[in-house]
């Protein structure tokens, strides 16, 4: 495939009446999403959006959502999600750093987007009831021409989306990825998570404002599974499985906080969830105690993906069959649960000393990758693109060690930031407000570990 356009065409020719994405009481076949996909593509092109420019999305996972994902791709736009927790200063060092054309917005944020208009003369599109100064996006879909874009359009090594992620300082940088590796990263997925054509993905919070879950729904998308969309704003063990139940849902993405409270939920065993084959869980490290209890309660499903947004994201996995502890002693079960597994499918990852030498076994070192899912760069940053690409390795920032069988285990971070219930938290963000009260002198902020979060 030469975009992720076409992961759209080739659905709507194959597979055109299969169940594609189900969002609330709305349900649409991957004729009907490639056809919305194509309407959105050559409405946003109507408004006089052109190849390489950039569109950015505000809202909750929906099948809007992921419309706008294939549009952009269809019409060689370069797509810029938006993390719906950010604030309105951090939105707009974002729109001022990409200086997107369009804005996308659901109409939970029509106010935010109302404030920006003072500063950003841009298309505004509500996905839902829209103010009088924007257009709705479900008129513009009826408008519009459900004709494909022209298929030559966009090549692969085009830029496909920008997604903005922080660092120590604080200031986000844009992560760009191609076409051709975000395809390339879908398809580890596929490999190490053996998607297929039967499967029911769920889509649940925070997911497509985030690189993991962007690429995951892609990942089953490429592979014409259905999608439903959870429309969850936060957390709900019951809502969680009441929708594997009434949905079939064969997989889904969780953080360790998540499962934690999904395994302590006391009503779970009064849910079928055996349609359930793969839980993939990432972002933040996991408990072996309660990794284990989650084993004993829905069987050996659990896969462990780490990796970067910047690294596309796969770097290793704990698959599933890794999870299996029997015949291990307690002590090498407790190792094995502590690993985030070995290399993903195509992927080169060494551990390196401060001179960039590799170390041996059991030695700390930095997390290096090298693989065509790693990012292009930082979006109008090449001195920082130059500090973490050299000679085509990503230098992560993550220190770690390896065993003889290529294991690794996450040791710390040379960063600064603290993760908590697969948050990033940035110090110096939470520094910068601590010294705004006029009673604070000096801060330093810290991370503590936490049985839970």
């Amino acid at each position: 495939m030469r975009n992720i356009g076409e992961v759209l065409r080739i659905n709507a020719r194959y597979y055109p009446n299969k169940k594609a994405v189900v969002d609330a009481q709305k349900e649409f076949t991957w004729k009907e999403v490639s056809e919305r996909a194509n309407c959105l593509a050559n409405a946003l092109m109507g408004l006089g959006c052109r190849k390489g420019d950039r569109v950015a999305l505000l809202g909750y996972n929906s099948s809007e959502y992921v419309e706008s994902i294939f549009a952009c791709a269809k019409a060689g736009l370069i797509f810029v999600p938006l993390n719906f927790r950010l604030s309105l200063p951090e939105i707009e060092y974002i729109l001022n750093d990409s200086t997107p054309t369009t804005l996308l917005f659901g109409e939970d944020f029509s106010d935010i987007a109302s404030s920006l208009r003072s500063n950003f003369s841009l298309n505004y599109i509500c996905i839902g009831d829209a103010p009088e100064w924007s257009k709705e996006y479900e008129t513009l879909i009826k408008s519009s021409s459900p004709v494909e874009p022209p298929e030559d359009l966009v090549s692969e090594d085009d830029p496909a989306e920008i997604f903005y992620t922080s660092g120590t300082t604080g200031l986000a940088k844009g992560v760009v990825h191609t076409h051709r590796a975000r395809l390339r990263g879908a398809l580890a997925c596929v490999i190490d998570g053996e998607l297929n054509h039967d499967d029911v993905h769920l889509v649940n919070v925070p997911a497509l404002c985030h690189a993991a879950g962007w690429v995951w729904m892609l990942a089953n998308a490429s592979v014409a599974a259905s999608i439903i969309i959870s429309r969850l704003r936060g957390f709900d063990p019951e809502s969680i499985l009441k929708t594997v139940q009434d949905y079939s849902i064969t997989n889904l993405q969780m953080v360790p906080i998540t499962i934690m409270q999904l395994i302590e939920f006391p009503h779970i065993k009064e849910y079928d969830f055996s349609s359930l084959r793969l839980i993939f869980y990432a972002t933040a490290p996991m408990p072996p105690g309660p990794l284990r209890k989650a084993l004993s309660i829905f069987g050996n499903i659990f896969m462990q993906p780490y990796g970067l947004t910047e690294t596309g994201p796969n770097v290793t996995c704990l698959h599933k069959k890794e999870h299996s502890i029997s015949g291990l002693s307690d002590e090498e079960a407790e190792k094995r649960l502590k690993s985030c597994g070995r290399p993903c499918y195509g992927i080169l990852v060494k551990l390196v000393d401060e001179k960039g030498q590799e170390v041996p076994p059991h030695t700390v070192g930095e997390i290096v990758v090298k693989s065509p899912d790693i990012m292009q760069g930082y979006w109008n940053n090449e001195k920082e693109t130059q500090k973490v690409i050299k000679d085509g390795w990503m230098y992560t920032g993550d220190l770690a060690t390896y065993d003889e069988d290529y294991y690794v285990y996450l040791v710390d971070r040379k960063k600064d930031m603290i993760i908590s219930g697969g948050l990033n938290i940035y110090p110096a963000e939470v520094e910068r407000v601590l010294y705004e009260h006029p009673a604070v002198s000096q801060c330093a902020v810290i991370g503590v570990p936490d049985d839970q979060w």
